[in-house]
Order: C-alpha cells, then sequence, then structure tokens
C-alpha cells in the first residue's frame, strides 16, 4: 500500500487540518521521521544529534478517546535526557502563559526521592499557536527561559518554553531565515493536498511524510477521532461565546440597574434642592 499511496499525486482539499489535535498528536506519534523534522526545526539540533525519541504518553490509534486524552499534547524523552511536552492550540482561552508554565513546573518536578539536584533533566514545553496572546510579540517564533532583564544572564538553559505562532506566517523574511521551521509551520496550516506537494518540494522529511498523512486521512476510525475533536473544539468555542454573550447581558443588565439608580438618586436631590429652596424662602 506504501508503495502505491508513494506513487500517487493527491489532490483536493484535506478533511482535516493538522491543527486538529487528534489529527496532530496521530501523524507524529505514527511518523518519527516527521517528528524528528519537527524537532530538529524548533530546537535549531542538527539530525544526527537526535538518537532516541520515545513518547511517554502514546494514545491508541482510532480507539475512542478517554478523558485522560482530551488534552492531546505528546509527552516524550529526548535522547535519554530532555523532556518535551508539544501541543497544539487552536483556540485562545485567554490563560497561554499560565498554562505553559503550569505544564512545565509540573515536567520539571521530576526527581524521585533521593536523587540529586542536579540530575534534574531538562524541561521544554513547546506550544504550536493559531494565535498571538496578548501582549506577546507577533513573531512567528519565540524562545523563553529565566534570565535577569538587567543583565541579560541566563539563569538556566534547563528550563524553557518555545512558540510557534501558526497566525503569524507571511513574512518572506522567516521562510528566508529559517525556512524548515516556516515549512512545517505552512504544513500543519495546510488545507489541500496541492500545498502539500509544494511544501514536499522545498523539504524532503515532509515529502516523506505524505503517505503518513494520506493513511491517517484514509483510515475511517481516525476520521471519526478527528471529526469528534472538531466537534469538541466548536462545542467548546460556543460555550465560550454563549458565556460572553450571558455575561454582556448581565453586564447590561447591571448598567441598567445602576441607570435607574442614578435616575432615582438624582430625582431625590433634585427634590431635596427645591426643599431647601422653599426653606430658604421662609427664612
Amino acid at each position: 500500500m506504501a508503495n502505491n499511496l508513494n506513487e500517487k499525486k493527491f489532490t483536493g482539499k484535506l478533511p482535516y487540518k493538522l491543527t486538529n489535535d487528534y489529527f496532530f498528536k496521530a501523524f507524529l506519534q505514527k511518523n518519527q521521521t516527521a517528528l524528528r523534522g519537527i524537532l530538529c526545526s524548533i530546537l535549531s539540533m542538527r539530525p544526527e544529534e537526535i538518537t532516541s525519541i520515545v513518547i511517554t504518553n502514546p494514545i491508541m490509534e482510532g480507539n475512542a478517546l478517554e478523558d485522560k486524552d482530551l488534552i492531546l499534547d505528546i509527552k516524550l524523552e529526548l535522547n535519554h535526557s530532555q523532556i518535551i511536552n508539544l501541543e497544539m492550540q487552536v483556540e485562545n482561552l485567554g490563560n497561554w502563559p499560565e498554562r505553559s508554565l503550569t505544564y512545565l513546573c509540573r515536567m520539571f518536578d521530576q526527581l524521585k526521592n533521593g536523587e540529586d539536584y542536579k540530575q534534574v533533566r531538562k524541561t521544554i514545553h513547546i506550544g504550536i499557536l493559531n494565535f498571538t496572546p496578548k501582549g506577546f510579540p507577533p513573531v512567528l517564533f519565540s524562545d523563553y527561559f529565566l534570565y535577569n532583564p538587567r543583565t541579560k544572564h541566563k539563569y538556566s538553559d534547563k528550563f524553557g518554553i518555545y512558540m510557534l505562532q501558526l497566525n503569524q506566517l507571511g513574512n518572506p523574511e522567516d521562510e528566508r531565515n529559517m525556512p524548515d521551521l516556516y515549512y512545517w509551520a505552512t504544513l500543519f496550516q495546510a488545507s489541500t493536498w496541492e500545498e502539500i506537494q509544494m511544501l514536499a518540494q522545498k523539504n524532503d522529511t515532509i515529502k516523506k511524510s505524505i503517505v503518513t498523512l494520506k493513511e491517517l486521512t484514509a483510515d475511517e476510525k481516525a476520521q471519526m477521532q478527528m471529526e469528534a475533536r472538531e466537534r469538541y473544539r466548536r462545542d467548546m468555542v460556543s460555550a465560550l461565546d454563549f458565556g460572553k454573550e450571558q455575561g454582556l447581558e448581565q453586564s447590561k443588565q447591571k448598567i441598567s440597574a445602576l441607570e435607574n439608580d442614578i435616575e432615582k438618586l438624582s430625582e431625590h436631590v433634585r427634590m431635596l434642592e427645591e426643599q431647601l429652596a422653599e426653606t430658604k424662602k421662609d427664612i
């Protein structure tokens, strides 16, 4: 089957984009070549520097998701020396800094009783976002570590957050300066096979990944899980929008009640002024 798929040119619209978190995780779990390519582009590593990747929270492809799988991040051990959490986050819930720090701190707290602090492994949280968090620079890629803002001294390189903001695609300088990262980011946003074929001409690892993408999009069980995730995302967005509408309506009601109170208070003040004027006349 793989040989036939390799020889075939795919056309038309993708049923789901890789921003679908189930598709994203199933793809990278199934194709370690692609996972290596993405990690190299984000972490600025050469392929030969990656000797091993172990995904510590794999999913059973096609099986119904359990509650613990609702957040489809990828936790992995890199070269037996680094702990990395990789996640696709499409919706801006307004809590990205706190969310990413929470994930990072949980992973960093990894030592067992009796282990020396020096044994703590480098821990990285990688967020692939389809938005720019409030107050963050509108750039495609950023990396953050603890450092002294006055001296610029880095406190440690064992504790960091990397961000790839897909909504910032389109800058020709990014494509020139970090082409592989740019092509992977473009792949995540691709909605047609023609776009993927064009990227395959620019990046050999993406070219080797096309078969896996086709296999997953043709797998009925995987499609059901992708659709379930889309429904979950739509329901979440609808719930957030409804909450905003409810909050707006409640705010309107509170403002209306406040305006009524102000009007009553103004009327009361006016009556007091009239009474005071009458009292002055009598005096």
